[in-house]
């Protein structure tokens, strides 16, 4: 039998699992990460430069980051965050189905095991 995919089945599972439940999260807790850490850090009742110690970045750079003048790498929120007594997930939510858009570009026309040029 030949291998369907690459992608192992928790993979394939997780994705279904996210175009399941719906898609976008509503718009209220939509926030850009800055917004997130001033409304958590002013919730725990933390200073600009107590987080930046406990994440072990400048005061500078927290203000920055706060103001959305900053755009910090994905290590650098982890430490916000881990400092505010948060976990950081990256969830990517897809704005359309994988196989409607296979679909649309001309793909749910092939025979089955042809691999398709959708992408150029």
């Amino acid at each position: 039998m030949p291998k369907v995919s690459q992608v192992p089945i928790a993979c394939r599972r997780a994705l279904n699992r996210i175009l399941i439940a719906g898609g976008a999260p509503p718009p209220a807790v939509r926030l850009a990460p800055g917004a997130w850490v001033r409304t958590l850090r002013v919730a725990l009742r933390m200073t600009q430069a107590q987080l930046a110690r406990r994440a072990g970045l400048t005061q500078p750079h927290v203000a920055l980051i706060e103001s959305g003048k900053g755009d910090p790498q994905v290590g650098t929120l982890r430490a916000l965050f881990n400092a505010l007594f948060c976990d950081l997930v990256v969830l990517p939510i897809p704005r359309h189905r994988p196989g409607d858009i296979v679909f649309d570009r001309g793909g749910g026309h092939e025979p089955p095991g042809r691999r398709l040029k959708l992408w150029d």
